[in-house]
């Protein structure tokens, strides 16, 4: 019994919390809004996520097209009487892809793991007669790459940051480029 309680008490004080921070709690107030003159906004989702290698999007809890989607729903802004923004998601990917490690040392790994993720969205504002008043088309691409064996705490960090920071590049190219496609309609 005395080694069975020590035994215990070994096991136990060995266990640690794990750190888990994943965007479920992203805030939408920490990014920029953009005010459009139109009274609707649509969002028509046409990217269906692909389940097979080497797409990983499908495999979260909360995949890039969440918080894309959340984003547009809280941070575009519709102000005044007329008009309809219509917003089109075409792509909202995420790979993962195994690549040689071009630039590993001695005792690195041969092969690592290339993290890919893509928005590809068009807005489209429409006049009350559907007559399109402007349009543009918004994309964003960045990667990051990983050690091929890591813990799923880190794989969840890594794509964390990824999709955090593609969202606020998705974010500064919509606004760049609403602002000189839509000029006139954007405030």
């Amino acid at each position: 019994m005395k080694y069975f309680v020590l035994y215990l008490v070994i096991i136990l004080s060995a266990c640690q919390p794990v750190e888990k921070n994943i965007l479920i709690g992203l805030d939408n107030n920490q990014f920029k809004k953009i005010s459009i003159s139109a009274d609707k906004i649509e969002i028509v989702e046409i990217y269906d996520s692909v389940i097979s290698a080497p797409y990983i999007d499908y495999s979260l809890d909360n995949p890039p097209i969440y918080f894309l989607k959340s984003w547009l729903s809280n941070n575009i802004e519709l102000i005044g009487k007329e008009n309809r923004l219509e917003i089109k998601i075409f792509d909202s990917s995420l790979k993962r892809i195994e690549i040689e490690n071009t630039n590993k040392k001695q005792f690195e790994e041969k092969f690592i793991y290339n993290y890919e993720i893509n928005y590809l969205v068009e807005y489209n504002l429409y006049d009350d007669s559907n007559f399109m008043l402007a349009s543009t088309l918004v994309e964003t691409f960045r990667t990051t790459t990983s050690s091929k064996f890591i813990s799923i705490n880190e794989r969840d960090l890594i794509l964390e940051e990824l999709i955090y920071l593609s969202l606020a590049d998705f974010i500064d190219e919509s606004k760049k480029l609403m602002s000189e496609y839509m000029e006139g309609h954007i405030l």
